[in-house]
């Protein structure tokens, strides 16, 4: 393999792949990002065989070939280099591949090329359209409540639903849900019923510009996000998803609507006096003012939010994490809080936005 690249494309194409390199997986070789050059092209693939990244880039391709090189030091390297055209150089026999720039170079070792996993694009009938900044506006808003727990897979995902022309996204750790739904065009004949992994999600809305449609392709067990020369593709989770929609109250004994950055402030301040494995903060309300406070060893928090009230007075706790986790996904000033008992989950949503809301576990208080 010989090819010559432009600088700054190459090292956006090495920091789009790295994000799938395998850390702490036992086969050495995907440790590695697999360089491929064909046709006036480099093909840039990284695996860590769940999730899977290739970002392509024009290049001048004086030999095909392939070269699997380690994450760690050709990233590092191609971000260090001045900005002159870069000679990539692979020997077949001894795997090394040298890098020239201007009148220097370095060689590193790679791993054989042909041990590589395959990558092969998925294909299929199930496929549909979202722009990019819808994309990353559901990935803000729901993959925060999604779980990290080894022993129970189906609540690390994000379930989509798609379904007579409506997307529906849900995630929930159980101690918090987030429900999202939106029309989409040209999809009402398509029926999808998938578990996403949160952390796919999560690295998606890293590697796609803003600007972008991105193409989403589902098979049975595979789900292909393409925009333009990146492609991500993830396996599914198996498994049923929780019905999710018995948990979400249809009444309510109180409704408070009030500012959503005063009460993400207070929370945060009031949060600074409590315990870290057990950051608790209480909420009162009563006559259009909402208390928020916190007692402890050390020390004492007590602040006033005005609100508009509807229904029952009422004394509730809620973790200030989660709380100040639904808040950040809400995008909107204002926000509805709506609360049936101290014990019963309480919904928050945007004041203008009737397809959005989260789901926030209480804690019980003492005596309660």
């Amino acid at each position: 393999m010989r090819v010559v690249a432009a600088k700054e494309q190459l090292l956006n194409a090495v920091q789009i792949v790295q994000r799938a390199v395998s850390v702490r997986n036992p086969l050495p070789i995907l440790s590695g990002i697999r360089f491929e050059a064909v046709d006036n092209k480099i093909f840039l693939t990284a695996t860590d065989l769940d999730m899977g990244i290739r970002c392509s880039l024009a290049a001048e391709v004086i030999e095909p070939g392939a070269a699997v090189l380690p994450a760690r030091y050709i990233s590092e390297l191609v971000r260090r280099l001045p900005d002159v055209p870069v000679l990539l150089r692979a020997e077949t026999v001894t795997g090394s591949v040298t890098i020239q720039y201007g009148q220097s170079e370095t060689s590193i070792n790679g791993y054989p090329a042909e041990e590589f996993p395959d990558f092969p694009i998925p294909s299929g009938d199930l496929t549909f359209d979202l722009p990019a900044e819808v994309l990353r506006g559901l990935v803000r808003q729901i993959v925060f409540a999604a779980a990290n727990n080894e022993n129970r897979p189906v609540f690390n995902g994000v379930l989509f639903e798609l379904h007579d022309g409506y997307l529906q996204v849900i995630a929930t750790d159980t101690y918090r849900l987030a429900w999202r739904r939106l029309p989409l065009e040209n999809c009402e004949k398509i029926d999808i019923n998938i578990i996403i992994p949160g952390k796919t999600l999560t690295e998606l809305v890293k590697v796609i510009e803003p600007e972008k449609v991105v193409n989403i392709t589902v098979t049975e067990n595979q789900i292909l996000f393409k925009a333009d020369d990146t492609c991500l593709i993830s396996r599914l989770i198996d498994g049923q998803f929780p019905n999710y929609k018995q948990v979400i109250p249809q009444e309510h004994l109180t409704r408070i609507r009030l500012k959503t950055k005063e009460l993400a402030e207070a929370t945060e301040r009031a949060s600074l006096l409590t315990k870290d494995g057990s950051p608790i903060v209480k909420m009162s309300l009563e006559q259009n003012t909402l208390i928020i406070s916190v007692n402890t060893e050390a020390g004492r928090v007590h602040e006033e939010i005005p609100v508009f009230q509807e229904g029952e007075p009422f004394q509730v706790a809620f973790n200030a994490r989660y709380l100040g986790d639904v808040l950040k996904a809400m995008g909107s000033e204002e926000i509805i809080m709506e609360l049936t008992g101290p014990l019963s989950p309480g919904v928050l949503r945007p004041v203008d936005d009737q397809e959005y809301l989260s789901l926030l576990l209480p804690v019980r208080l003492r005596g309660v």
